[in-house]
Formats: structure tokens, C-alpha cells, sequence
């Protein structure tokens, strides 16, 4: 009678319990060779798996998958493998392996001698220990959910990789920290996601001249950082840094914010690299259907675009500039040259930030106004748990006290969206606020240069004198704010 030869497959698993346990690739690699050698088998492929969880079906396992092809294919007739629960814990893929057993003669033993599939009490104790390894494998998952809502109600800071910005355990990493509040600001005050990517990836700017003075084209000036894995930030990566309430120090679950049972966010115990309003006012404009469907690009490329107001149209804006014209357009009312213009309001603009009153533009604020907005806002907030307390009590029924609560809850939400408008900060206050605010002006890229023209004054058109070939700066009207 011929015997066919016994050609093993070795697979081994890196385990993602980082005790260790002997699981090591070279420990099991000795302990499956020796079966081998001791059965006489020829090992002819060894399968090597990063740490990827066994549990997961929907977790593509490379060198598994391969395994399961080289079989299908007749590469092997023999299966080795330190654990089961190194090879699978999913029970219906360890009946596939059964089947194979049983029908095709498949040889599968494990290192710690306790499964034989090719004995029915084998097959029997490996369904038993897939089963418990699953159930198991559940359990643990529940425990983890429940830790991290535990730990994100009482604001610890989530464990698992690091935000940029903060160490592992929440802590600020000041130069990261100060890089992703320039990226807030920046994009709170108009710059895109395609700048930001560009300008983290150290790419330089574009500097065109108006007049006397130099404006940056895209990208902006916030600070390169280098990435995690090396390569050019992604907009998606940016634009996952943005939606981060984290930053704004409140903590959050499942990518929402946390809130506690009067509804209020609960906060985290970090700090926060950038304000409520920053951080809201940045949500409001990636939520901006006009951005969103706006596959052109939403930066800016002229001082005046889209700010600058036509003195014919009242309070119409300017379209956009023309690539092929070198000025502001209104059609049927104006044609202004570009390089003049934008001249004549940057210079406007240094003569008004080397005023000395320019201080009172940040110190005028309202703070009397928010912290009325807040008081309502918690007033409403009362009024839910009151009209809750009253319900549980039967003061009132389950119509009354959905209509209180429906009606309250819509009052908080636009008192909050008022008190964080008030309070958001952008990269204006921060150039006002600056040493020398004109040489910041003068450093800001040109989304920053129209956040301060914007927060200073509004800029009107009229149309130039027929005939007149000299810039005339009474047809641009200057109206301080």
C-alpha cells in the first residue's frame, strides 16, 4: 500500500496580548517545527500573521487567507498551528477546518497537543474552546465599551493612539498644540483643507505682489508638522483633526460629544488647544453645504472676493474674479482694477492697526452678554428636569412634558449656538492681539488678511470716472465697523 507524504503547513499569529505567555512567533515557530520532526512531516510553507485579531470575521487576515487558498489548491495536507485560538475563534471557520478533517483526510494539530481534529474527542474539545474563546472574546468587548464610557463620563482622556497635540495620557505636547490651534484658526477664517494638508506637509507658498506689499497664495502659513507614518498630510486628516471635539476639551464617545443628563457636554480633564467658538465656528463651516459641494475648492485667491460690496447693488458681494481679468467685476456696474484697489485697502488697514486704540477692539467684549446667554441656556436646562421631576411624579402627563422638554431643548441649542458665536476666537484677534499687529498683518497669509479686513471695516466699490486713467481712492469707500 503506498502512503502519501505528509506535506505541513506552519501558522503562526503574533498575539495582541502583550504579556506574552510564550506566544512569541519564534517560540511557536520551535514548538510547531518539532511536531513536524517528531511525525516525520515536511513542513513546505510557513504562514506568518501580524497581530490581527482572530475574533473579528470582518478583519481581512492576509496570510490566513492565503493559507485557506494554498489548501484549496492541494499545496498542503497537513496543518499545524501552536493554539487554536492562534488559527481561529471564529466557530464557523473552525468547521470548515472540521469538514476538511473529516472528508479530505486533513491532518490539523496544535502545539499543546489538545486538539487532534482527526479524533472525535479533537473535534469535540476544539468546538467546546472555540465556543468559550468567542464567548469570551464578547464579554471582554462589553467590559472595554463600559470602561470607555466610564472613563469618557468622569472626561479622562481616551486611551488608544494619541492625538496630535496631546501625549498618550492628555497631556499637551506644546509645539504639536500650538500647530493644530494655527490650523483651527486658520481654517475657521477661510483657508482650505487642501492648504492646510499642503502647508503641514512643509509645501511653500505662492508670494504675488499688490502694490507695495506682498500677499501669500495658498498654501497658508501654519507650521509644517511632520505626520505619523511620514508621508504629505491627507485632507481627510485634517479634516479628522477639525472634527475632534477633543480639542476643544470636551470629552466624547464614540466620536460624539459626551453629554451629562441635563444635556450640557461634559468636559474633559485636559486642556484644550482651542476655544468653544473656534471650535464650533470651524464645524459650521464644514458643515457649509456651500463648501461641501464646491469640488473647485473653497480658498480665496484675491483680497477682495467674495468681501468687497458693489455701491450700485447695495448689498450685493462682487462674483468672483475672473482668472483672464486683472480686476473686481459687477457686471453692468463696475470694472475696477484689482492691484490698485486691494493696494489702497491693505494700506488702510496697517494705518489702522498702528492706531493706539486698536486694544479696545478685544478688550470691548461680550462677556457680560455670554454669560447672560449661559444663565438662560441653564434655565432651560432646569426647566427640562423640572418638567421631568414633575412627570415621574404624575403633576403632569407625557404629552406636557415632551412638548416642555422638545420646546426647551430647542431653546437651549440656539442659546448655546449665540454664546459660542460671542465667544469664538479666530486668527483676527489673534493678529490684533500680536506684539507688533501690523507686522503680523503683514506676515498673515491672505485668508488671515481678510479675516481682519472683514472684522475691521467693509470695503464699497464705485464705479471710476469715464476717461480718468489715474486711481481715484474716492471710489472706494471705506466704511470703519
Amino acid at each position: 500500500m503506498s502512503l502519501v507524504p505528509v506535506r505541513a503547513a506552519i501558522y503562526l499569529r503574533v498575539s495582541l496580548d502583550s504579556s506574552g505567555d510564550g506566544l512569541a512567533v519564534e517560540r511557536q515557530l520551535e514548538d510547531c517545527t518539532r511536531i513536524a520532526e517528531a511525525r516525520g512531516w515536511s513542513v513546505c510553507e510557513i504562514y506568518t500573521e501580524k497581530p490581527i485579531s482572530a475574533f473579528d470575521k470582518n478583519r481581512a487576515r492576509p496570510a490566513y487567507d492565503r493559507m485557506v487558498e494554498d489548501y484549496r489548491a492541494g499545496r498542503f495536507n497537513a496543518l499545524i498551528t501552536w493554539d487554536l485560538d492562534r488559527l481561529t475563534r471564529q466557530p464557523r471557520q473552525l468547521e470548515d477546518w472540521i469538514d476538511a478533517a473529516e472528508s479530505n483526510g486533513l491532518r490539523l494539530v496544535t502545539a499543546n497537543g489538545e486538539a487532534d481534529l482527526q479524533t472525535d474527542g479533537g473535534r469535540m474539545y476544539a468546538r467546546i474552546k472555540a465556543a468559550v474563546a468567542r464567548a469570551e472574546m464578547e464579554r471582554k468587548g462589553a467590559r472595554q465599551s463600559r470602561a470607555h464610557k466610564q472613563r469618557a463620563e468622569k472626561g479622562i482622556p481616551p486611551r488608544g493612539i494619541r492625538a496630535v497635540g496631546y501625549t498618550a495620557r492628555g497631556e499637551l505636547v506644546p509645539e504639536e498644540a500650538e500647530v493644530v490651534r494655527e490650523v483651527f484658526h486658520a481654517f475657521a477664517n477661510g483657508t482650505s483643507l487642501r492648504a492646510l494638508a499642503a502647508a503641514l506637509s512643509g509645501a511653500k507658498p505662492a508670494v504675488r505682489q499688490v502694490g507695495s506689499y506682498q500677499v501669500k497664495d495658498l498654501p497658508t502659513n501654519v507650521r509644517p508638522l511632520p505626520s505619523r507614518n511620514g508621508r504629505p498630510w491627507h485632507v481627510s486628516t485634517v479634516r479628522h483633526i477639525l472634527r475632534n471635539p477633543r480639542y476643544a476639551g470636551w470629552s466624547m464617545l464614540g466620536g460624539e460629544i459626551l453629554r451629562d443628563k441635563t444635556g450640557a457636554p461634559v468636559r474633559g480633564q485636559w486642556e484644550p488647544v482651542v476655544s468653544d467658538g473656534v471650535w464650533m465656528e470651524v464645524q459650521r463651516r464644514l458643515d457649509d453645504p456651500a463648501r461641501i459641494t464646491n469640488r473647485a475648492g473653497t480658498e480665496r485667491r484675491h483680497l477682495g472676493t467674495g468681501l468687497y460690496i458693489c455701491g450700485l447693488c447695495g448689498d450685493a458681494r462682487l462674483p468672483r474674479v475672473k482668472v483672464n481679468l486683472k480686476g473686481y467685476l459687477c457686471k453692468g456696474h463696475l470694472s475696477r482694477s484689482r492691484r490698485q484697489v486691494d493696494a489702497f485697502v491693505l494700506e488702510y488697514i496697517r494705518l489702522r492697526l498702528a492706531q493706539a486704540d486698536l486694544a479696545q477692539l478685544l478688550t470691548d467684549s461680550d462677556d457680560d452678554r455670554a454669560t447672560e446667554l449661559a444663565q438662560a441656556e441653564q434655565a432651560q436646562r432646569d426647566r427640562i428636569d423640572r418638567a421631568r421631576a414633575d412627570y415621574k411624579a404624575e403633576l403632569i402627563d407625557g404629552d406636557l412634558y415632551k412638548e416642555i422638554r422638545e420646546e426647551a431643548e430647542a431653546e437651549a441649542a440656539r442659546l448655546e449656538a449665540e454664546r459660542l458665536a460671542i465667544t469664538a476666537g479666530t486668527t483676527a484677534s489673534a493678529i490684533l492681539s500680536a506684539p507688533s499687529p501690523v507686522d503680523a498683518f503683514d506676515m498673515a497669509d491672505l485668508a488671515a488678511k481678510r479675516a481682519v479686513i472683514d472684522l475691521l471695516c467693509e470695503v464699497w466699490l464705485w464705479p471710476s470716472p469715464r476717461g480718468r486713467q489715474q486711481f481715484d481712492p474716492t471710489t472706494v469707500e471705506i466704511r470703519p465697523k
